[in-house]
Order: structure tokens, then sequence, then C-alpha cells
């Protein structure tokens, strides 16, 4: 009889063993999901482009400033060459145009022979929580502070940065403009009233 029990009591404890290493077993890493790591189905979803401390989609610091070189990144976007006139300087930049309203300008950083500013200006471009173009000030999270008032080509708009993501400038214009002169802060009811995400604005950090 003792017998029959101890047996019984020894398959008892076996099975209760055979659940534990499951629940013992660390959970594999997850990577991050970037445009490099998407799943297969998601080439029928609509592409977006993640914004971030690193880049714009597939532009990173070490990307050549070529228009070839860019053009293998987006294909089914036209990517051409243009030039911004700035302080009586032409200034050469690489455009892309591409699916879904995607528009992309980028400019050389210094004489690196890579890709500096990147400035997204349309399409499904989301930043590091979620932010997309045209989104109301309300939405982003910002404080006035947060933002200075721009210059040259970003005069009327405020340029709004994250500790976190230096790199990573938000654009954040208004129908008309935003009061104030370049460098100062801009007034918090303005950006509250009209402010929304006008442009995603990537630089380069200085080698």
């Amino acid at each position: 009889m003792k017998l029959h029990l101890l047996n019984a009591l020894a398959v008892v404890s076996l099975l209760a063993a055979c659940g534990k290493p499951a629940e013992q077993q660390a959970a594999a890493p997850v990577a991050p999901a970037t445009e490099a790591n998407l799943p297969a189905d998601a080439q029928t979803a609509r592409q977006a482009w993640s914004a971030s401390a690193v880049g714009i989609g597939p532009l990173t610091p070490s990307t050549p400033f070529n228009r070839e070189a860019i053009a293998a990144l987006f294909p089914g976007s036209e990517v051409g060459t243009a030039y911004l006139a700035e302080e009586g300087v032409q200034v050469p930049v690489i455009t892309v145009n591409g699916p879904d309203d995607l528009v992309l300008e980028i400019r050389q950083a210094g004489s690196t022979g890579r890709i500096g500013d990147t400035l997204a200006q349309g399409g499904a471009v989301v930043g590091p929580r979620g932010e997309t173009l045209m989104a109301p000030w309300s939405s982003l999270g910002f404080k006035a502070s947060d933002c200075v008032i721009g210059a040259d080509r970003y005069s009327g708009a405020a340029l709004c940065r994250r500790a976190d993501t230096p790199a990573l400038a938000y654009v954040v214009g208004a129908r008309g403009e935003l009061a104030g002169r370049p460098g100062e802060t801009p007034d918090p009811e303005g950006l509250a009233d009209k402010g929304f995400l006008r442009e995603f604005l990537w630089q380069a950090p200085i080698r």
C-alpha cells in the first residue's frame, strides 16, 4: 500500500515539474521594428517611415550623399537633384518623391560626402511617440519652452526638440505665421490656437 502511494506521489511530482521549465525560460529579446526588419506581410500595408534620433526612414549618418545610393533605399520613388539659394550660394540637395505623398529633401553634411539635414515634408512619416505630419500642436506633448522661432526658411515657424532626441526637430507651422524673432520662445497661445506639425527636420550630429 505504501509502495503504491509513493509511486502515485512520484508521478504527481513529475507531472508538476514538467510545466516549470517552460515558465522559467527567459523570453527571447525582440528587436525594435525598423525599415530593415519589417515582416513580409507588412509589404501589403501602407508604408510608414520612422523619424528618430538616428535618421528618417533608412537614411542615417552613414548614408552617402549620392543620388544613386539614396534611390536604392527608396524603390518606386522619384529621386532627383536640385539646388537651393541660400545667402547667394547655391546649395545642392537630393529630393525624394515617393508613394503615399512621401516628400524628402536631403542636404550634405559639410564636405563629409554623407547626408546631413533631412527634411520630411510629406507622407506617412512617424515620430518616436507616434507623431504624424499635420498633427495639431496639442497632441505633440511639447511646451513652448521646448521650442524657438526659426530663421530663414523656418521663419514664422517654431523648431521644437526633446532632450533625448536633439538631432530631431519638429517644425511647427501655423496658418499665417507664429509671432516672434528668430531664437525667441514662441507665444504659447499662438501655438495652441493654430500650431501644427509641418515637417520633421533631422540633422546629422556634428563630427
